[in-house]
Protein backbone atom coordinates (compact mmCIF):
# COMPACT_ATOMS: atom_id res chain seq x y z
CA UNK A 1 0.00 0.00 0.00
CA UNK A 2 1.00 3.25 -0.80
CA UNK A 3 0.48 6.30 2.18
CA UNK A 4 0.83 9.87 1.72
CA UNK A 5 3.21 12.15 4.38
CA UNK A 6 0.42 14.53 5.88
CA UNK A 7 -0.03 17.52 3.87
CA UNK A 8 -2.94 20.62 3.02
CA UNK A 9 -4.61 21.04 -0.23
CA UNK A 10 -6.06 24.46 -1.13
CA UNK A 11 -8.95 23.62 -3.35
CA UNK A 12 -11.68 25.85 -4.82
CA UNK A 13 -14.51 23.95 -1.96
CA UNK A 14 -11.58 25.07 0.77
CA UNK A 15 -8.88 23.09 2.88
CA UNK A 16 -8.21 19.58 2.42
CA UNK A 17 -6.26 17.95 5.07
CA UNK A 18 -4.72 14.47 3.66
CA UNK A 19 -3.05 12.79 6.59
CA UNK A 20 -4.33 9.17 6.21
CA UNK A 21 -5.07 9.00 2.39
CA UNK A 22 -3.87 5.22 1.79
CA UNK A 23 -3.59 3.53 -1.80
CA UNK A 24 -4.48 -0.52 -2.27
CA UNK A 25 -2.16 -1.39 -4.49
CA UNK A 26 -3.77 -4.48 -4.29
CA UNK A 27 -6.90 -4.17 -5.83
CA UNK A 28 -8.31 -2.34 -8.89
CA UNK A 29 -11.37 -2.51 -10.86
CA UNK A 30 -11.41 -1.56 -14.47
CA UNK A 31 -14.66 -0.93 -16.58
CA UNK A 32 -14.97 -0.99 -20.50
CA UNK A 33 -17.75 -0.26 -22.22
CA UNK A 34 -18.73 -2.74 -24.74
CA UNK A 35 -20.13 -1.41 -28.07
CA UNK A 36 -20.64 -4.79 -30.20
CA UNK A 37 -20.92 -8.62 -29.08
CA UNK A 38 -21.90 -12.24 -30.40
CA UNK A 39 -25.45 -12.86 -30.92
CA UNK A 40 -23.82 -15.98 -28.45
CA UNK A 41 -23.05 -13.35 -25.69
CA UNK A 42 -26.28 -11.21 -26.27
CA UNK A 43 -28.54 -14.24 -25.67
CA UNK A 44 -26.11 -15.04 -22.25
CA UNK A 45 -26.83 -11.43 -21.21
CA UNK A 46 -30.89 -12.15 -22.25
CA UNK A 47 -31.20 -15.36 -19.77
CA UNK A 48 -29.22 -13.24 -16.89
CA UNK A 49 -31.28 -10.59 -17.28
CA UNK A 50 -34.42 -12.54 -17.35
CA UNK A 51 -32.96 -14.15 -14.21
CA UNK A 52 -32.33 -10.85 -12.79
CA UNK A 53 -35.53 -9.44 -12.95
CA UNK A 54 -37.16 -12.53 -10.67
CA UNK A 55 -34.83 -12.46 -8.50
CA UNK A 56 -35.03 -9.02 -7.91
CA UNK A 57 -38.79 -9.34 -7.32
CA UNK A 58 -38.33 -12.13 -4.42
CA UNK A 59 -35.54 -9.76 -3.17
CA UNK A 60 -38.15 -6.96 -2.62
CA UNK A 61 -40.73 -9.32 -1.72
CA UNK A 62 -38.52 -10.34 1.56
CA UNK A 63 -37.44 -6.48 1.85
CA UNK A 64 -41.17 -5.70 2.16
CA UNK A 65 -41.52 -8.39 4.96
CA UNK A 66 -39.11 -7.35 6.94
CA UNK A 67 -40.22 -3.42 6.41
CA UNK A 68 -44.31 -3.72 7.06
CA UNK A 69 -43.99 0.08 7.34
CA UNK A 70 -42.30 0.87 3.99
CA UNK A 71 -44.79 2.15 1.26
CA UNK A 72 -45.22 -1.10 -1.07
CA UNK A 73 -45.41 -0.73 -5.02
CA UNK A 74 -44.79 -3.02 -7.36
CA UNK A 75 -40.92 -4.01 -8.01
CA UNK A 76 -42.46 -7.09 -10.58
CA UNK A 77 -41.04 -6.50 -13.96
CA UNK A 78 -43.30 -6.64 -17.00
CA UNK A 79 -42.95 -9.75 -19.50
CA UNK A 80 -41.59 -7.23 -22.05
CA UNK A 81 -38.07 -7.41 -22.65
CA UNK A 82 -36.02 -4.81 -20.52
CA UNK A 83 -34.38 -1.95 -21.94
CA UNK A 84 -30.18 -2.19 -21.51
CA UNK A 85 -29.13 1.16 -20.74
CA UNK A 86 -25.12 0.19 -21.28
CA UNK A 87 -23.18 -3.01 -21.11
CA UNK A 88 -19.63 -3.20 -20.01
CA UNK A 89 -16.58 -5.41 -19.60
CA UNK A 90 -15.76 -5.57 -15.71
CA UNK A 91 -12.19 -6.78 -15.09
CA UNK A 92 -10.74 -7.40 -10.98
CA UNK A 93 -7.27 -6.88 -10.35
CA UNK A 94 -6.38 -8.59 -7.34
CA UNK A 95 -2.81 -9.48 -5.94
CA UNK A 96 -1.89 -13.06 -6.19
CA UNK A 97 -5.80 -13.95 -7.22
CA UNK A 98 -6.86 -14.89 -10.92
CA UNK A 99 -7.65 -11.84 -13.09
CA UNK A 100 -11.95 -11.78 -13.23
CA UNK A 101 -13.95 -11.35 -16.07
CA UNK A 102 -17.51 -10.15 -16.33
CA UNK A 103 -19.72 -8.48 -18.50
CA UNK A 104 -22.60 -6.47 -16.65
CA UNK A 105 -25.86 -5.03 -17.91
CA UNK A 106 -27.86 -2.28 -16.73
CA UNK A 107 -31.18 -2.29 -17.20
CA UNK A 108 -34.57 -0.96 -16.73
CA UNK A 109 -38.02 -2.24 -16.95
CA UNK A 110 -39.99 -1.46 -20.55
CA UNK A 111 -42.95 -0.10 -19.18
CA UNK A 112 -41.50 0.99 -15.55
CA UNK A 113 -38.62 3.27 -15.91
CA UNK A 114 -38.15 2.98 -11.98
CA UNK A 115 -37.70 -1.15 -11.72
CA UNK A 116 -33.86 -0.68 -12.34
CA UNK A 117 -31.39 -3.32 -12.30
CA UNK A 118 -27.89 -5.40 -13.38
CA UNK A 119 -26.90 -8.48 -14.66
CA UNK A 120 -23.59 -10.23 -15.00
CA UNK A 121 -22.43 -13.09 -16.60
CA UNK A 122 -18.76 -14.43 -15.70
CA UNK A 123 -16.93 -14.60 -19.17
CA UNK A 124 -13.08 -16.52 -19.53
CA UNK A 125 -10.84 -13.96 -21.77
CA UNK A 126 -7.75 -15.57 -20.01
CA UNK A 127 -6.48 -16.08 -23.77
CA UNK A 128 -6.50 -12.34 -23.79
CA UNK A 129 -4.92 -11.03 -20.27
CA UNK A 130 -1.55 -10.19 -22.22
CA UNK A 131 -3.53 -7.49 -25.02
CA UNK A 132 -5.82 -6.72 -22.11
CA UNK A 133 -2.95 -5.57 -19.54
CA UNK A 134 -1.30 -3.63 -22.72
CA UNK A 135 -4.66 -1.72 -23.43
CA UNK A 136 -5.26 -1.12 -19.69
CA UNK A 137 -2.06 0.61 -19.05
CA UNK A 138 -2.12 2.48 -22.19
CA UNK A 139 -5.41 3.73 -21.27
CA UNK A 140 -4.59 4.74 -17.54
CA UNK A 141 -1.08 6.37 -19.43
CA UNK A 142 -2.33 8.24 -22.35
CA UNK A 143 -5.90 9.94 -20.60
CA UNK A 144 -5.10 9.90 -17.19
CA UNK A 145 -1.09 11.00 -16.87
Amino acid sequence: MMKWKERTETTNIGILKLDNLTFNEDYMEVSIDICDMSDNLKADIEKAIEARKIESAKEWEQVYIEHPDWERRSRVFSDKPAVIDFTYLNIVLEANKPIKYSVVSDFHDAEDDHLEECASITVDLSEHTNELKKAIIKVLLDKFF
